[in-house]
């Protein structure tokens, strides 16, 4: 169990969040909250998950937020007087993370009198992001089956070839985002005093039971491309 630090922030916060609670309508709005979020994925433009927390009449130094089991717990506990004449108060909450959530940097921040704010980053996706592959020169383009080609050992590997020999290998660009493939070309010249200019696109998805993060690119002395990725461990069964 992790002890969050719970950090002071006076901004406003969101409009939607009555000024005056009952604690019954406190409870079954937090109950009809977290129903919901524990439904759905995590969708913040920020690249950040976040969830409003209201509490009456509890000072910061009341509140304890703590990260277990996949849950931010929030525990506020108000004591006034001695065991004869006084007053405890006390309210727990548990908020499950959801996934796609770095559960490890959860963050509280203490936005106005009653409101707190439970804040992590979402975990970072590699399908989300676009990469480029690097264009490897090989003697030739052969099955992939000899060691020229560097493959992953495989059966029948997934394999693409292009005639790309009118474009020079610093004209050629191969991205990739998650299984679907790009390959782009662009080049210009002067022949005979007039501007030739030329231009390849092509896009492809993987198919599945292939490799796709272990994708490669190879060119030969002829400008052949060939794009090739070998199977999954599963699908070799």
């Amino acid at each position: 169990m992790a002890l969050i630090p719970i950090y002071y922030d006076y901004r406003p916060v969101s409009p939607f969040y009555p000024t005056a609670a009952t604690p019954l309508r406190d409870m079954l709005s937090y109950m009809l909250n977290d129903e919901i979020m524990s439904t759905r994925r995590p969708v913040n433009v920020s690249g950040k998950w976040s969830h409003a927390i209201q509490l009456e009449n509890f000072k910061p130094e009341e509140v304890k937020v703590t990260v277990d089991d996949g849950c931010v717990r929030i525990h506020a506990h108000h004591a006034v007087g001695n065991d004869e004449n006084g007053e405890v108060r006390e309210v727990k909450r548990c908020v499950k993370i959801p996934e796609g959530v770095d559960g490890s940097k959860v963050n509280c921040r203490f936005v106005n009198d009653n409101t707190y704010l439970v804040e992590a980053p979402l975990l970072r996706n590699e399908d989300d992001e676009e990469t480029e592959l690097k264009i490897e020169s090989v003697p030739a383009i052969t099955d992939g089956k000899k060691e020229d080609m560097q493959l992953v050992e495989s059966s029948k590997p997934f394999e693409t070839k292009l005639d790309l020999s009118v474009f020079e290998p610093d004209h050629i660009t191969v991205k990739r985002r998650g299984n679907l493939v790009s390959v782009s070309a662009d080049h210009s010249r002067e022949e005979d005093g007039v501007k030739v200019s030329r231009s390849f696109r092509r896009e492809f998805t993987v198919p599945q039971g292939v490799d796709y993060k272990n994708i490669k690119c190879v060119r030969d002395p002829k400008g052949h491309v060939a794009i090739m990725a070998p199977k999954t461990p599963e699908s070799k069964k």
